[in-house]
């Protein structure tokens, strides 16, 4: 019966012994064994001339007394050639010290010749296969170990990146080949943190150490170190974890260390090259500068003067030349805005808004302002709005502006007969977001087929011809591209040479909800209302202005509005004009000889007192960049303006900061000359029910608290103390809500917008409205209280 634990193949078995009869009693112990086996006899050693093919047996059972050569030594030789095959030594007698002693020779057992039977030799063979799979697993394992290790090396090395290990027991380092490689270091020297510091740049040896010392007290350790070994200058990454012991204490650290050079080879350079673009950016930023004020400062006292001219008593042919100049101004300030507009977009320094507006009124706007065009030159211009088309969105309504007020306006320029149509319609492909497309489609001369792909870059029309003919820089739709492009838009073209054309926006936006309709932007005033400008009428103004042209002009507009107006040339006569009189608002030109805009104002902001340094400055900037904006902001002025101005524009902006006169509450109505309210008293009605006396102390603390918010509102007004009135109409919020009166809850809507202000001041003509409406409320809320729920005397 074969024994269940041999081996599926015949077992190789090796026999060496000189002794016939234990040969014959091994082979009848193997045949009771149970193992299937082949057998290969030798009587001594000397007869073996290859040990090497003693590897080829499974087993070997090896006499310990052999002629010629004694099987102890004959087992040492074996060993050591390097022969791993498991060996049974064959004594006559079990002593120990025999035993030992082979054991300590390499042999992997030992049985006593007349223990010899076919359970000692099962359990034999049983022993040494069981040892022989030990051994080749742990051979293989072994084996899989030095791959490991190999594949390991190779990956630090072509990653440039070693392990390290660190026993604070034995203050000893373990570092891998690798950095051995980086530090350019001997690798059979034992590694040591001051042979680490020696290679450290001279420069950064106090930081490594630093870190190092911090590291050993638990600190993190992650830090990119500048090394100076013989090749010369090199980056590395060091970093490692601090591993305690049971108590907390430090057990070792571990970490890598990698070469870095390459990566900080490429970012310095990255850094040149982006020190050289900005460089180039702000060179042509500065050009662009100032070409808009060289051009700018004369073309605003063009077109005032003309706009200022054509409003005086003219004959036909005067008008026509006037027509003419001012035609011609205008062109020529599209064309630089158009420069500008590429260039800022160009240099990633456009920014976009997110603001909630009405898409039909700003639609409506921009038709109204280009349809007189149309009518001039004969042909229509018409907006058709879908009705899937949300009424309220949240996007950029200026660059939604500046893209339809572009694509319309060249509609209108290349077309001859016929007309432009403006068509809205909306897809929604998820809940509250929305896709517009925009069609502008005109009956104009159309784009060849071979323009497409290049009508939208810079400088490109669809022909020589058209620019005769026509006029413009090509530039309007790149504008109009870049501006879609930036809000994640889609623009595309159909066009037929001589059959108009068509152009498709395709914008996402959102689709503003019932509940955030509060927060609409209103459509901005383009001019202002003519009982608005009285409030300018004896307003003292100081224009601080270099050219003569733009003094006259400055105050040609400003006498007009009827505000008293001085002149200054540069800042250091604004200065003096500053401390002999009080001024409500200051124009200040930006470019000025002696001393600039900047400087003057913040000489006025630092150097002077209150309430002369409080001052509203306005900029009269011809600098059109963003980023000189910012600068007139950052250096304390309030607001700014660009040349060429338009008067009504000016106004506007003065409008925001001259106080209207007088600047008190008006004085409170009496409950007689209260206007009429309609007032719903139902909820407190419920409110109360049949409590009489409910009611009462309900009449009687809204008679107590209406003339106490009142008065407050009066006082905390005239003194602009503008985050006490934000706190009173919190209370009054609070006291009067109940009767959800829509008008007190616009007006404290309203209110508390402007209030939010980082300066309410410029804004104190509506405050003042407000509060005086919300005054006339509650008391008209107070009386309905008082003559509607009173019961008893």
């Amino acid at each position: 019966m074969k024994n269940p634990d041999a081996p599926e193949h015949f077992v190789k078995l090796l026999v060496i012994d000189d002794d016939e009869v234990d040969k014959r009693q091994l082979k009848r112990a193997l045949k009771a064994s149970g193992f299937e086996y082949e057998l290969t006899e030798y009587s001594d050693a000397l007869s073996i001339a290859d040990i090497s093919l003693l590897n080829a047996f499974d087993c070997i059972f090896l006499d310990y007394l052999l002629p010629g050569d004694t099987g102890l030594r004959f087992l040492k030789k074996i060993r050591d050639e390097g022969i791993v095959t498991p060996i049974v030594m064959i004594t006559s007698q079990g002593n120990e010290s025999i035993a030992v002693e082979l054991m300590k020779a390499g042999a992997s057992d030992y049985i006593v010749k007349n223990e010899i039977d076919g359970q000692s030799i099962s359990q034999v063979l049983r022993n040494m296969f069981r040892l022989n799979s030990m051994m080749r697993e742990r051979e293989e394992a072994y084996c899989a170990l030095r791959i490991s290790e190999a594949r390991l090396a190779e990956a630090q090395e072509l990653a440039k990146i070693g392990s390290w290990e660190f026993d604070a027991k034995k203050n000893s380092f373990y570092v891998s080949p690798e950095i051995y490689n980086i530090l350019e270091l001997d690798p059979q020297t034992p590694m040591t943190f001051e042979m680490y510091l020696a290679v450290v740049h001279p420069d950064e040896r106090e930081k490594v150490d630093a870190a190092w010392r911090g590291a050993l007290e638990g600190k993190p350790y992650n830090m990119d170190v500048r090394i100076n070994p013989p090749s010369g200058v090199k980056y590395a990454h060091a970093q490692g974890r601090y591993i305690p012991d049971s108590t907390g204490a430090l057990e070792k650290m571990m970490g890598t260390f990698q070469d870095i050079t390459d990566r900080k080879l490429f970012e310095q350079e990255m850094m040149r090259a982006r020190e050289l673009a900005e460089n180039s950016m702000k060179v042509k930023e500065i050009f662009l500068a100032n070409m808009s004020h060289e051009i700018r400062t004369p073309m605003n006292a063009i077109l005032g003067f003309t706009r200022l001219l054509f409003e005086t008593p003219l004959t036909a042919e005067q008008k026509s030349y006037i027509d003419a100049i001012h035609f011609s101004g205008e062109n020529l300030l599209v064309i630089i805005n158009d420069i500008l507009d590429l260039s800022k977009i160009q240099s990633g320094k456009t920014t976009l808004e997110k603001s909630v507006f009405n898409i039909r009124e700003l639609v409506n706007g921009i038709v109204g302002l280009l349809r007189p065009k149309a009518l001039e030159k004969g042909i229509s211009l018409t907006s058709i709005v879908h009705h899937p088309v949300p009424t309220t969105i949240k996007g950029d309504p200026v660059r939604l502006n500046q893209i339809l007020t572009n694509l319309i306006s060249n509609g209108i320029k290349f077309t001859e007969k016929g007309g432009v149509t403006l068509e809205i319609n909306s897809s929604a492909p998820k809940k509250h977001q929305c896709i517009l497309e925009f069609k502008v489609r005109d009956t104009g001369i159309g784009i060849p087929a071979d323009k497409h792909a290049t009508i939208f870059e810079s400088f490109v029309q669809a022909s020589s011809d058209t620019t005769k003919k026509y006029g413009g820089t090509g530039l309007g739709l790149a504008i109009v591209k870049n501006l879609v492009e930036l809000q994640d838009g889609k623009i595309s073209l159909s066009s037929t040479d001589g059959h108009g054309s068509t152009f498709t926006v395709h914008l996402p936006c959102e689709e503003v909800t019932q509940e955030n309709k509060q927060h609409q932007s209103s459509p901005l005033r383009t001019s202002p209302a003519v009982e608005s400008l009285e409030q300018l009428i004896g307003a003292e103004i100081l224009v601080v202005e270099d050219n003569p042209l733009n003094q006259m002009l400055a105050r040609k507009v400003l006498q007009k509005a009827g505000c008293n107006v001085d002149i200054a040339s540069n800042g250091l006569q604004a200065l003096e004009r500053i401390k002999m009189k009080q001024y409500e608002v200051i124009l200040m030109d930006i470019q000025m000889p002696e001393m600039d805009g900047f400087e003057t104002t913040r000489h006025v902001r630092t150097q002077l007192q209150p309430p002369v340094s409080e001052v509203p400055i306005i900029a009269m900037t011809a600098h059109a960049f963003g980023s000189d904006v910012a600068k007139c902001l950052a250096v304390g002025m309030n607001d700014y303006i660009s040349k060429p101005f338009k008067a009504d524009d000016l106004y506007l902006k003065l409008l925001k900061f001259v106080q209207p006169s007088p600047t008190r509450v008006v004085p409170f109505k009496r409950n007689d000359a209260l206007p009429h309210h309609k007032i719903d008293l139902s909820a407190l009605h419920e409110l109360a029910g049949d409590n009489d006396v409910f009611i009462d102390e309900l009449v009687l603390e809204y008679n107590r608290q209406t003339p106490a918010f009142v008065e407050k509102l009066k006082g905390y007004t005239k003194s602009q103390n503008f985050e006490a009135i934000r706190f009173i109409c919190h209370q009054i919020r609070y006291s009067y809500g109940i009767l959800s009166m829509a008008a007190l809850d616009k007006a404290l809507d309203e209110i508390s917008t402007l209030l939010k202000m980082t300066d309410p001041g410029p804004e104190m003509t509506k405050v003042i409205k407000l509060v005086n409406t919300i005054i006339s409320l509650i008391s008209a809320i107070n009386e309905a209280v008082t003559r509607g729920l009173r019961r008893t005397g």
